[in-house]
């Protein structure tokens, strides 16, 4: 049972890092909403209603705080001329990059958020959800981050290829045109987050997973994903967005301090981080979500054990400026009783 505040003013009070009546449940769910209704896939991912539909039952099965909006990564480098393999049951997946090698990037112009891709989709899924919710319930938005999407122009396997090199010293012509792959990514992110803003998103989503320390080292996030990063939630800053979210898969703990300096409103933190640590690292002036384990707690686990999973988070990192989530996103086949258990163990912890 929830307190005094809606969700949304719960929501948006934690991520000032102000006091709330409970602790915000934010749990992160795309394409279990398609499961939890017997939608196909393609539908969800391709239909701005269904999407929408999806996503508002599945908030009325769980009553969480934020309802999340999204599909897959490619929506926007769709928009970039990427070409996407789909099927009735699984997530659109890339099929042909944008272009052929990295020296072409050039070629390559800034889409439209409004009208190219599927972010006109993601788009018009906020409108629609926000239209049914009004002011109760808080959205967050979809956002492939920076690094991630310009490895989609030439193929995430050669984009690392050539990053790997340019880190090692073999910069020559290659490192003009990371760094442009880099700002076109970045540019269309930042135009593509004001509009879900202007569509009634209040977490506007930099998700730059490719970007982890498990995939790239810390040199090379410093070189070539953190400025990226920085130069988004500036850019949302300046234009008056106030939830912006950092959201970066694996083990991040070498870098946290790097994430807070890149000044998202809020970082999302994977299971894979403790928790306290993470609080210690980055400090009280920037709100965290996280970390129950998707898989050996959410999807594997039992209410009891997400529970108790629960509890630890909120110990470790403080009931003020934290909403309790997933460390990523929940598989689509986790059981609904244990999201649910998530959702409970949230509102049932009262603040103050």
């Amino acid at each position: 049972m929830t307190g005094t505040m809606t969700s949304r003013q719960r929501v948006l009070r934690a991520i000032r890092r102000e006091p709330t009546d409970c602790i915000p449940a934010a749990p992160f769910m795309y394409d279990l909403a398609a499961e939890a209704t017997g939608m196909p896939i393609i539908e969800y991912c391709t239909e701005a209603d269904s999407l929408a539909r999806a996503q508002l039952a599945l908030h009325e099965i769980l009553g969480q705080d934020v309802i999340s909006i999204g599909s897959d990564n490619y929506y926007i480098a769709e928009g970039f001329g990427c070409r996407t393999a789909r099927s009735e049951d699984e997530l659109p997946t890339l099929q042909t990059p944008a272009v052929e090698s990295l020296e072409d990037v050039y070629r390559l112009r800034v889409p439209d958020p409004l009208t190219q891709g599927r972010m006109p989709i993601m788009i018009e899924a906020i409108r629609q959800v926000r239209q049914a919710v009004g002011d109760r319930v808080a959205i967050r938005c979809p956002g492939t981050g920076p690094f991630a999407l310009a490895s989609y122009f030439i193929g995430t396997q050669q984009w690392l290829l050539e990053v790997g090199l340019a880190d090692a010293g073999f910069e020559d012509e290659r490192l003009p045109a990371i760094h442009h792959a880099l700002d076109l990514a970045s540019d269309a992110l930042i135009a593509f987050g004001l509009a879900c803003w202007q569509a009634g998103a209040d977490i506007i989503q930099c998700g730059d997973s490719l970007s982890s320390c498990d995939v790239i080292s810390p040199h090379a996030y410093q070189r070539f994903a953190m400025p990226y990063q920085h130069k988004i939630f500036r850019a949302w800053r300046r234009s008056g967005i106030t939830g912006s979210l950092l959201h970066i898969c694996g083990n991040s703990t070498r870098v946290l301090p790097n994430y807070r300096d890149t000044e998202p409103d809020l970082i999302e933190i994977d299971n894979m981080v403790d928790l306290g640590f993470a609080r210690q690292a980055i400090g009280d002036d920037v709100a965290l979500v996280g970390n129950v384990h998707t898989v050996t707690e959410l999807l594997q686990g039992t209410p009891e054990t997400v529970r108790a999973a629960a509890e630890r988070c909120i110990e470790q990192a403080g009931d003020t400026g934290f909403l309790l989530g997933s460390g990523c996103l929940v598989p689509r086949r986790t059981p609904l009783e244990n999201v649910r258990a998530l959702v409970a163990a949230a509102h049932e912890h009262r603040c103050g």
